[in-house]
């Protein structure tokens, strides 16, 4: 071979292993794992994840830019409120069988709201006082028979497929996650989005809802402020028991406040509310409930029928 062509080869021979080179970077690149944002994760399957304040994905409706709740169809999440108690041997059960209930079926489609009532949570020498002043009408509503009872979105057991404690919507801890389940395959007439903020002691919640289908019954907002981290004597427990998701305070009220606006399809609710925050509830005692850590509260966001079923329901925390 002639030097000539030698040189041309040598040519040819470099720019292909520069080829290939180029070719082998671009597929690595291709090959790599995708790292999540630590701020906002997407599940597509739910318009009301909690996190970061927002919900519906992190998206935003109807092309503008501060509306929180996301305008795509999706399935209900389930809401809990388990009826326990300092003083219930069995409620610690309760409490492990609803958290695995939530990582099962997801953190953003299983939402805990631990309502601290009845005989059990009664105020008593020696024991703290998680009670709010919600919790007996909750406790009839929903024909309570035993502790630990729930109810999930506030709907007949039987309409979930699930024993029900007395024929009522209370049923036993054995039944929440399949009953959560069911909840989570109805599709939801509304989506929620909400952002919580603090300034100084007051707490402001601006709430979005976005209705796929249209609703004739009259509608609720229920806006809830639950705290986890709080640590007092448990039956069935321990002296240091760590008590999570306990029930506040209702910001809206016992069974929340009328949505006045348009409830047909394709319809937009923004509402705020404001709230101060107490630095305890019931004291700080051993018999008291606590005191408040900030970093500790979330807010439950959730719209009824009337004062029972819940549509959706959104957890968050504070900004």
């Amino acid at each position: 071979m002639g030097a000539e062509n030698k040189t041309i080869m040598k040519k040819i021979l470099f720019v292909l292993s520069v080829a290939l080179g180029a070719m082998t970077f671009t597929s690595c690149e291709k090959e790599d794992a995708l790292t999540a944002n630590p701020t906002f994760v997407q599940d597509s399957a739910n318009s009301g994840a909690a996190g970061g304040g927002t919900t519906g994905g992190g998206t935003t409706g109807g092309g503008t830019s501060n509306f929180l709740a996301s305008t795509d169809p999706s399935n209900r999440a389930a809401l809990l409120e388990d009826f326990t108690g300092v003083r219930c041997g069995f409620c610690p059960d309760g409490h492990v069988r609803a958290t695995a209930a939530k990582v099962s079926l997801g953190a953003d489609r299983f939402i805990i709201m631990a309502v601290h009532a009845g005989s059990y949570a009664a105020p008593a020498s020696g024991w703290a006082n998680f009670t709010t002043p919600y919790g007996a009408g909750l406790i009839a509503q929903s024909d309570v028979a035993g502790y630990p009872a729930g109810t999930i979105n506030r709907l007949p057991a039987s309409n979930l497929g699930v024993p029900a404690q007395r024929g009522g919507m209370a049923m036993s801890r054995g039944s929440w996650a399949q009953a959560g389940a069911s909840v989570n395959a109805m599709e939801a007439p509304v989506n929620i989005g909400a952002k919580a903020t603090m300034s100084g002691d007051v707490l402001t919640v601006k709430v979005d809802l976005y209705y796929t289908k249209g609703e004739s019954a009259v509608n609720n907002i229920n806006v809830a402020l639950l705290q986890d981290g709080l640590v007092s004597k448990q039956s069935g427990g321990s002296n240091s028991y760590v008590q999570n998701h306990v029930l506040r305070d209702f910001i809206t009220g016992q069974w929340g406040q009328a949505v006045t606006g348009s409830t047909n399809a394709d319809s937009k609710i923004s509402e705020t509310f404001t709230y101060t925050v107490p630095a305890d509830y019931h004291g700080t005692s051993t018999e008291g409930g606590g005191a408040v850590i900030i970093s500790d509260l979330k807010v439950v966001v959730f719209v009824t029928r009337g004062q029972t079923d819940v549509l959706n329901v959104i957890e968050i925390d504070i900004d």
